[in-house]
């Protein structure tokens, strides 16, 4: 039901709605997961199913992390169409949209992407509600002070526009040494110390071949 061509891999597939390819997404995301999350977040719109969709997300992700063996036999090769389609189905109740979806996903061998998707859609969902989400990839865990100083440079220094509220979220990465990474929308701001250290690598490697 998805008027979307997804030219990923070998597959090709057309669906549905008309009016969907035309609805603009509140943020544009990239990979698998954008692709499909803003997939559906256009057919969801054109048929004014936001809430109703991100509903039916919300459950399956639920019973996902309720039992994450479902997990595994998404992304099993070794179950046939037929069976997981049956699996779609015992996930309960859901819309008709939500539903094809997850055909979708099916036919395209994507349920894999199943939780990343879910994020990705709720992203587009914070999006549309005027919220944006900034994360903030630092070498160790930063402190309340420190977030909002990052919160309040992104508000006075206009980078983040168009957004009632910035909701800033923290994530550890040691390789990056010290410094951080700010990622929002389709931004990466690059402050780390790993990044400076590649580029003066860069730099004395150019020297020696000159």
């Amino acid at each position: 039901m998805f008027r979307q061509v997804f030219g990923i891999g070998k597959t090709q597939l057309v669906r549905g709605y008309a009016s969907a390819a035309s609805t603009k997404a509140p943020v544009t995301l990239f990979g698998i997961d954008g692709k499909y999350a803003t997939a559906l977040f256009q057919a969801a719109a054109s048929q004014n199913a936001l809430t109703v969709v991100e509903g039916d997300l919300n459950k399956i992700e639920t019973q996902l992390n309720q039992d994450p063996r479902l997990g595994e036999v998404f992304s099993s090769p070794l179950l046939n169409r037929a069976a997981k389609l049956k699996l779609i189905d015992a996930l309960g109740k859901k819309s008709e949209i939500t539903s094809n979806f997850f055909k979708t996903l099916q036919e395209n061998n994507r349920l894999s992407e199943t939780r990343a998707i879910i994020a990705a859609y709720k992203t587009l969902m914070e999006a549309e509600r005027g919220i944006v989400s900034v994360v903030v990839t630092s070498a160790k865990e930063l402190g309340s002070k420190e977030l909002r100083q990052v919160k309040d440079t992104l508000t006075k220094g206009g980078l983040v526009k168009d957004f009632k509220e910035i909701k800033v979220v923290n994530k550890v990465n040691p390789s990056i040494v010290g410094g951080m990474v700010v990622e929002f929308g389709d931004y990466t701001i690059d402050m780390s110390v790993s990044s400076r250290l590649a580029k003066l690598d860069k730099l004395l490697t150019d020297a020696i071949a000159v």
